[in-house]
């Protein structure tokens, strides 16, 4: 019999980036040296990852007035100075994820901030990563996460401008925006602080979705570089789908369907991947 299941592609830039591996890989051998061991909010924005951490006895907490014994971890997106200094005034051990790249953005923002360049942060003020940033330039920072926002600043040519991104933000749309300000102040410097992790899967999904009849990205809902990376495929194949795992996928997706690409977000575990790829083979 004749098997009519499309064929899959999965994207070589799928799932944990070196940033959240490293972030996980830490929290993993963490739990089995500390008895209390708490995190700060969600490791990765993952559900199935957060999921994993609780049946390793590692809890989640929103607060350091929560806990006054044991160790935390700050999590990969990165925290503000303030965060350190609490933690070290009530003699909580720190287990520091934070992604060399959201940290060496949050180090130019407190470093141009020092130098008295006003720092813009391309990026969603909402964000955790965003919001450590900001603080580490000393809360002084401008958030715009378009270019349509940047526009609307209110922008004063006697100042010195420094531009930095959140490290999951739109490559195409940081160059939009890095040179409208280039062309509009005298005084304007930038740093890509976009991950090539992030720059290779927004380059490559670009592809997944013009040479493949449908496209499926896995990831959290409130993972910024995974839904990037949905609305990317979306804007260029109207058959994209976002599944947080298997269990979401709809067999009415695939009608027709020859060919189907996989692609996932940097807090993507590859568990969820190769879930994702057994149903959709088994689908008939």
């Amino acid at each position: 019999m004749k098997n009519n299941n499309p064929k899959i592609t999965v994207g070589k830039h799928s799932g944990f980036c070196f940033g959240v591996k490293r972030a996980y890989d830490l929290a993993c051998v963490n739990s089995k040296e500390c008895e209390k061991l708490f995190i700060l909010g969600k490791l990765v924005h993952n559900n199935d990852v957060c999921h994993d951490l609780q049946k390793k006895g590692i809890k989640e907490i929103k607060s350091l007035e929560e806990i006054s014994e044991g160790a935390v971890i700050f999590t990969a997106h990165g925290i503000g100075p303030s965060w350190y200094e609490k933690a070290n005034r009530r003699g909580i051990k720190i287990i520091d994820s934070t992604c060399p790249k959201v940290m060496k953005t949050q180090r130019l923002a407190k470093n141009q901030a020092e130098k008295n360049w006003k720092v813009i942060i391309f990026g969603d003020k909402d964000h955790k990563e965003v919001k450590g940033i900001k603080e580490w330039s000393k809360k002084k920072a401008i958030i715009a996460d378009s270019l349509k926002k940047i526009k609307k600043i209110k922008l004063d040519k006697k100042n010195k401008y420094c531009l930095i991104s959140q490290t999951t933000q739109n490559a195409a749309e940081f160059k939009k925006i890095q040179n409208f300000l280039a062309k509009k102040l005298p005084n304007f410097i930038y740093f890509n602080t976009i991950c090539d992790s992030t720059d290779k899967r927004q380059k490559e999904i670009r592809e997944l979705a013009k040479n493949n009849d449908a496209v499926i990205v896995i990831g959290g809902r409130d993972s910024a570089n995974s839904m990037r990376l949905f609305e990317i495929a979306k804007s260029l194949n109207p058959r994209s789908y976002f599944v947080e795992n298997a269990n979401q996928l709809k067999k009415s997706w695939f009608n027709k369907i020859k060919k189907v690409a996989i692609s996932a977000g940097a807090s993507t575990p590859g568990w969820a991947i190769g879930n994702v790829i057994r149903k959709i083979s088994a689908l008939k």
